[in-house]
């Protein structure tokens, strides 16, 4: 087995390898192939089969690839989008698990997201960036 493994290394080394794009595209494929098993139509199944392969292809295409710069150049501009929509993903996750104890109000001035209790009443709120103060009525 440690033979196999100096063997990989060895064939990896100077190889792009997985990064966060490639990551996505191997759980795409996966929920596609999961998509798949409950189509029962035999035309779109196979072009669905065919999606997923290419996905994966493209995924081994450029975990084995040479040329780094280019593939991190994909990455980062892939990045670009997925950072915005996971930050809003975890976000949106956090204010469901605490919707019982804090109320998420925005700023007037820099419309930032501030996270207050929720308590009934007028709270006077101050956002630590701008540092402006305004009433709000829970």
């Amino acid at each position: 087995m440690r033979n196999f493994l100096e063997k990989m290394t060895i064939f990896m080394q100077g190889r792009y390898g997985m990064d966060t794009l490639n990551g996505f595209l191997l759980i795409l494929s996966m929920i596609i192939w999961t998509f798949n098993i409950f189509v029962f139509n035999r035309l779109a199944h196979y072009i669905i089969m065919v999606v997923q392969m290419l996905l994966i292809g493209w995924v081994v295409f450029r975990a084995l690839s040479r040329n780094i710069t280019m593939r991190s150049a994909e990455n980062r501009a892939f990045r670009k989008a997925y950072d915005p929509a996971k930050k809003w993903v975890q976000l949106t996750y956090q204010r469901i698990r605490e919707r019982k104890n804090y109320r998420y109000l925005k700023c007037p001035v820099c419309k930032a997201q501030l996270r207050v209790r929720n308590v009934k009443g007028k709270h006077n709120v101050r956002c630590p960036r701008c540092k402006s103060e305004f009433e709000k009525k829970i």
